[in-house]
């Protein structure tokens, strides 16, 4: 119920549709109802006389019988044809303004339940986009994606039926129970005996339907991340003549997932026939009861008892409704859980209380012991690092795969929060910083380029959105890139596929570099960011970058050690440690570590 609470917040900022919701609910429910007695009346007064006197005395006069006296000022006291026809006509005008009120209500629900929805993923993405790139590590894509699309559309589709079920059809229910209970609290009472017994084979039934889809959810973020992963790997695939074995992993999850959703089906079909039989159990049970009060005992009135059936098998419609929503609620809520699961991972990244801006960078980066370990990773990835480096330097990280590099970097940013020591900007340490700030000082070029489905403009200018073209065009120059550009077909404009696959990797590269460079950042950090050229390419975007190093604080990963010589500051790292610190001269003349990894390079023994 809790869990139900929390997404029916999002009603709130549509209150006044609700309201309006609600109030044509209650017309609708009540026109209904007017509608059916009306019906009755056909039956028990225009057709029929009464041959049949009770051997009771009625003693006041009760709300039924003033019904009565009005429904028969309403379609008066001539012959039963001219009875008919103004019957005929008020029941006419009923449905009208019945189904008016139908329509509005139906489309204030759908409003305020696609919105909520809406609502609900924009808030998903935003806090998704606020985690820490830990949780990213956690999680896999493809169960990310299957909540955010998959889940969410499960809420769409069951919370905006059940909230037009939960309002309309309890209304429908509660003002028929009241026709029923002015017509025969007897029989009523009996209708009420029952209830307890329904509610709880419906919620038995609910739970299971709930834990059922709950692995359902779960299976068919496996199916989207197998299909996510073969994808994104096809050229492998193809390469390893791998295709049937993926097929078979495929169709190993996939026939998982039927096999869960069959079986959800299947307990969700039970609760027609449920409903079914517990309503036609009621009714057959009453039709006997009240039968023989009518036929044997004579103690009520057959056109009370015409119209109490009515009423009945009038309610039993919204009823059944009713049960057959809480099944698709129990669908909804298990997707809701894993949604909201998401919502209360909070992120340990966040801004302090009072958060400082700095304008600009102006004395020195310093590591002061600092220690990092990734969670569910058993060894450390940084050890008591301590290093300070001096606005306008270049300092160069190098190291065998796995030493650390990457991580000392993605600490600079705060992408992950340091388990001891301190790293300070200008003396201040940077938790109490202002995190966009922070992170508004420095330009990064990552190993693993990322470009997104978009023109080559829109990539370059991603971040700097007020960049004008001949800044876009002179950032692309510089990174070596302008001269592909212009050979495309559409120039800047052209669109270059997901994840830049229309281009080739050093092209790819130099679009990311031209990305870092129109930024114009105080602290570039570059992420093994020629790895992916040519040795030409290389040497080119290799002169673009030391004209950015003026004034400039840069921080450069790469295994070609030929790219880092003229470095201020080369760091030397080994299993998280550092070993080694200084110039490359110096760094050759201790014959350690460095000298070692040069040598290999260089083929000197």
């Amino acid at each position: 119920m809790k869990l139900y609470l929390k997404v029916l917040k999002y009603i709130k900022p549509y209150w006044v549709m609700v309201i309006l919701s609600f109030i044509s609910s209650i017309l609708f429910a009540a026109i209904n109802a007017f509608s059916i007695w009306m019906i009755s009346s056909l039956f028990s007064t225009i057709m029929k006389t009464r041959t049949n006197p009770l051997n009771v005395e009625p003693t006041n006069i009760s709300i039924n019988n003033k019904l009565e006296a009005i429904t028969n000022q309403l379609i008066g006291n001539g012959p039963p044809i001219e009875q008919l026809k103004m019957l005929c006509l008020i029941l006419l005008i009923t449905f009208i303004i019945k189904n008016i009120f139908f329509m509005i209500n139906k489309i204030c629900l759908s409003f305020i339940g696609n919105r909520m929805i809406m609502d609900i993923r924009n808030d998903l993405f935003s806090h998704m986009q606020n985690l820490p790139l830990s949780f990213f590590h956690k999680n896999k894509s493809g169960e990310l994606l299957a909540i955010m699309m998959n889940d969410v559309s499960n809420m769409r589709t069951t919370f905006t039926l059940t909230l037009q079920s939960l309002i309309n059809e309890p209304i429908s229910m509660l003002i028929i129970l009241f026709m029923l209970l002015i017509t025969n609290l007897k029989m009523t009472l009996y209708v009420l005996l029952t209830l307890p017994i329904a509610i709880i084979i419906i919620t038995k039934l609910g739970q299971s339907i709930r834990r059922k889809s709950m692995r359902t959810s779960k299976q068919i973020a496996g199916l989207i991340n197998v299909f996510q992963e073969t994808i994104s790997g096809i050229r492998i695939v193809k390469a390893f003549i791998m295709e049937q074995f993926e097929n078979k992993k495929f169709f190993k999850e996939n026939k998982k997932y039927y096999k869960f959703y069959f079986k959800q089906e299947t307990t969700g079909n039970l609760t027609v026939p449920i409903n079914d039989l517990i309503g036609i159990s009621l009714g057959v049970m009453l039709l006997w009861i009240g039968g023989k009060e009518v036929l044997v005992l004579n103690t009520l009135d057959p056109d009370g008892f015409i119209r109490y059936i009515f009423y009945l098998f009038a309610m039993l419609q919204p009823a059944r409704k009713l049960g057959s929503v809480n099944a698709q609620i129990q669908v909804g809520l298990a997707s809701a859980e894993r949604v909201f699961n998401i919502f209360n991972t909070k992120s340990n990244i966040l801004n302090s209380k009072k958060p400082i801006i700095i304008n600009s960078f102006n004395k020195n980066i310093s590591f002061n012991k600092v220690s990092f370990k990734y969670e569910r990773s058993k060894n450390i990835s940084i050890n008591n690092v301590s290093v300070k480096i001096n606005k306008g330097d270049s300092l160069a990280l190098v190291g065998n795969s796995g030493a650390g590099k990457s991580t000392f970097v993605d600490l600079i940013p705060r992408f992950y929060e340091i388990n001891s020591g301190e790293i300070l900007i200008d003396n201040i340490n940077i938790k109490n910083i202002n995190l966009e700030n922070l992170r508004n000082l420095m330009g990064i070029v990552t190993q693993d380029t990322i470009l997104f489905n978009d023109s080559i403009i829109n990539n370059i200018s991603y971040g700097q959105p007020k960049a004008t073209f001949e800044e876009i065009k002179q950032a692309a120059k510089t990174a070596n890139a302008l001269e592909f550009i212009e050979k495309l077909p559409n120039g800047f404009n052209s669109t270059i596929g997901e994840k830049g696959t229309l281009l080739s990797g050093g092209q790819k590269q130099r679009i990311s570099i031209a990305r870092a460079i129109l930024k114009n950042p105080e602290i570039l950090i570059l992420d093994e960011a020629t790895s992916a050229l040519d040795t030409e390419s290389e040497k080119k975007v290799q002169n673009a970058i030391e004209k950015l190093v003026k004034n400039r604080t840069v921080i450069v990963i790469a295994h070609r050690l030929s790219t880092i010589i003229n470095a201020d500051q080369i760091l030397v790292l080994n299993d998280g440690k550092l070993i080694e610190l200084g110039t490359h001269s110096e760094l050759i003349k201790n014959n350690g570590h460095y000298k070692k990894l040069y040598d290999i390079q260089f083929n000197k023994n």
